[in-house]
């Protein structure tokens, strides 16, 4: 899945002031122009996703919203090609970062260091247990969450069948093949497609999803203007496709909604939801080389990563 743009549209005064003289900062310190320009970028992207967050000042600004930051970037779809973030594109970010941090001391604006161990991307490194999995599957199916069926869907899509977040948020209704148990990756990572079975449990949840709160989404649509909401299986409260911040923030709504405290603690995405299921089949004794076709891996050297968060849970 694509993005047609980025957000950097940046209200607060101070942030703006910040990443004009972080650029001049960067450029009194020779660095070249394209670099300049990229860095400039990442700052806006930065300091606008702080105002996301509903923070509009650096004195509101907690570090716990760096790693958030980095599981947005994870998260969000490339401008320019099919699928997410390279890991090296990611790495600019977090250079602009530590410059970033440096550059805030330095002058005495603020002081704030954006510690190496703030700046570590987590995507290979933690899973949730199948107890995590299924409370949050408790709170996702909770009577009282109005959008219960919909939610419980979205655990299904990365959990239950292990996509991508773009590959979820890409998906249409006309992907889901109930007749055969198989839900079809049109544009997976370089555009290879695959087909994923479901089980009896996800196929029955996605069919209530989309018989009964995926057409009132629907029927609740907010745009006028012309879309292919119609063919988007997750649909947002607009009633229009789901974008992966909004599936990424509604699952830290349902993170908080637990009556599990260690799990409010950890910082997780979308993401974790594919790593736990791909742990959870190894460790129920699936073959590498199938769990590897469910996950859409063109290497199996990249799913092998997986063995030892299986035999950390055995320990």
């Amino acid at each position: 899945m694509t993005q047609k743009s980025v957000n950097r549209e940046i209200k607060s005064k101070q942030f703006l002031h910040l990443v004009e003289s972080f650029t001049i900062w960067l450029e009194t310190l020779g660095y070249k122009a394209r670099s300049i320009k990229q860095m400039n970028w990442n700052a806006q992207e930065f300091f606008a996703f702080l105002e996301s967050q509903g923070t509009r000042s650096l004195r509101d600004f907690k570090n716990k919203q760096v790693g958030q930051y980095l599981e947005y970037l994870q998260h969000r779809p490339n401008c320019n090609k099919t699928g997410g973030l390279s890991p090296g594109y990611i790495n600019k970010h977090i250079t602009t970062l530590r410059l970033l941090g440096k550059y805030l001391q330095q002058s005495g604006k603020a002081l704030i260091s954006f510690k190496a161990e703030l700046l570590k991307t987590t995507e290979a490194a933690t899973y949730l247990s199948k107890a995590e999995i299924q409370t949050l599957y408790q709170a996702a199916k909770d009577e009282n969450n109005l959008y219960n069926q919909r939610d419980t869907a979205m655990l299904d899509i990365f959990y239950g069948c292990g996509l991508r977040a773009s590959e979820g948020a890409a998906l249409n209704q006309s992907d889901l093949l109930f007749e055969k148990n198989l839900l079809y990756v049109r544009k997976g990572k370089g555009y290879r497609e695959r087909y994923v079975p479901m089980s009896k449990q996800v196929k029955a949840d996605l069919q209530e999803y989309i018989i009964n709160q995926r057409t009132h989404l629907l029927n609740a649509k907010q745009s006028k203007a012309p879309d292919e909401s119609g063919q988007a299986l997750l649909l947002g409260r607009g009633g229009i496709r789901w974008s992966i911040q909004g599936m990424y923030h509604r699952l830290q709504l349902l993170k908080s909604k637990t009556n599990n405290e260690m799990l409010k603690q950890k910082s997780f995405g979308l993401h974790i939801l594919r790593h736990s299921i791909a742990t959870h089949l190894l460790q129920d004794g699936m073959r590498l080389e199938n769990i590897a076709l469910f996950l859409g891996h063109k290497s199996i050297e990249t799913t092998q990563k997986y063995t030892h968060l299986a035999k950390e849970e055995e320990c």
